[in-house]
């Protein structure tokens, strides 16, 4: 016991001579960070899922991503496409296959919502089917350019649709849908897209319509470089993506913080629109060499992964080191409890060390009102699948 709280010390003195300025950032708190946009109610990573925690009022809509064989970035958490797709009915020799075998012209072909009703019934809605109704637009569709104007859809109006079967999304969907688009569809139900070259590359245009049922809020972006190794180069991706997107404060700086404008969330509109984050060390490496240290920048830990075999004193301080060494301002710890019965990896001397290290804290996975009553007091922010309740959660307490 004496060892750890020597290492304690002598790692708390080491800090003191850290020059890092990470307070510069602005990083807001008591954020709801809409896990997947809602595993819960939604199919996950769906228009559906990310539309309910953009209206609902998450401050932030979380989102995985992957890389298609033709560099699409997706917004996709599983390494392959069966748990949320039906890849097996349409490309059933290719089942198992990773989404990097597939191109997105491929896997637009994909239904991204029945499987909920299958495995949900009771949280079943038509919208998330095959047979989900497809609705007129009473506007044209239009693609946005990197400085933010619109090009217009030059195909018929009067075909312009939107709803239908779920598909995958790609990372500029979750970005048009935090700025207030759905995805634009023709009248069969296929989304509408051109494909161009720029600067020699392969490109997707990728047309949206306004949102009617937008609620006026402006969530962020929190964004996981899932299984990066899989994916050599994609914090590079993602930097030119964002870029592209007119996200990428880095480029593009703003200086606005504030985060509320009457009652509306409007933290898409600020410095902290976008926050990375990621489980790998590697990936965390590289995200701060892309990013310049000028994005907020999320360390996940998980009891199992290589760097952290046990949750000891030792091996937690280590992890929180590299974290610091490696540009983050953010701990993202795994929480206890149902569903998920992940381990407990912020108990109370966990949650002294993060903070001995001046990080701000964003535990995963919050489902229940116990969880948040548990846990909400050493919380920064909230990875939630249950938006509803982290809202509740803070408004009882005063912090919203």
């Amino acid at each position: 016991m004496r060892k750890h709280y020597l290492f304690f010390f002598l790692i708390t003195l080491s800090l003191l001579s850290c020059d890092r300025k990470d307070e510069e950032l602005f990083i807001p708190q008591n954020i709801v960070i809409a896990h997947r946009g809602s595993t819960y109610f939604t199919p996950e990573e769906t228009e559906s899922a990310y539309r309910w925690a953009r209206n609902i009022g998450s401050d932030y809509l979380e989102v995985d991503i992957q890389r298609t064989k033709d560099d699409v970035l997706l917004a996709l958490h599983d390494h392959n496409l069966t748990r949320t797709t039906n890849v097996e009915a349409v490309f059933f020799s290719r089942k198992d296959m990773p989404a990097s075998s597939f191109t997105f012209e491929e896997i637009m072909q994909l239904d991204a919502g029945s499987w909920f009703n299958e495995l949900y019934p009771n949280r079943a809605m038509m919208e998330f089917s095959q047979e989900a109704p497809l609705y007129l637009a009473d506007k044209n569709a239009f693609s946005i350019n990197t400085e933010g104007k619109r090009i217009v859809y030059n195909g018929p109006i009067d075909s312009v649709c939107f709803g239908g079967k779920l598909g995958v999304l790609t990372l500029e969907d979750v970005v048009r849908i935090a700025e207030g688009y759905r995805i634009a569809k023709d009248a069969l139900g296929n989304r509408l897209y051109e494909k161009y070259e720029e600067d020699g590359i392969s490109l997707y245009r990728f047309f949206y319509v306004l949102d009617n049922d937008d609620s006026g809020d402006r969530p962020g972006i929190y964004i996981e470089t899932k299984v990066p190794e899989l994916f050599p180069n994609i914090e590079k991706d993602l930097f030119i993506a964002l870029d592209r997107l007119n996200w990428n404060v880095v480029t593009k700086p703003i200086n606005d913080t504030i985060i509320f404008e009457k009652g509306k969330v409007r933290i898409g509109k600020t410095s902290a629109k976008v926050i990375l984050q990621t489980f790998s060390v590697t990936s965390l490496k590289k995200l701060y060499n892309e990013f310049k240290g000028q994005v907020p920048t999320c360390f996940l830990v998980w009891l199992g992964d290589p760097n952290f075999p046990f949750n000891d004193s030792v091996t937690y301080f280590e992890n929180l080191r590299l974290a610091k060494d490696n540009g983050a301002q953010i701990i993202g710890p795994s929480i206890q409890g149902t569903p998920n019965n992940y381990a407990d990896l912020l108990t109370e001397p966990n949650y002294n060390w993060i903070k001995s290290f001046g990080f701000h804290i964003h535990p995963y996975t919050f489902n229940t009102d116990k969880q948040a009553s548990e846990y909400g007091e050493k919380c920064d922010g909230m990875f939630t699948n249950r938006a509803d309740l982290t809202i509740k959660y803070y408004k009882t307490k005063g912090l919203r």
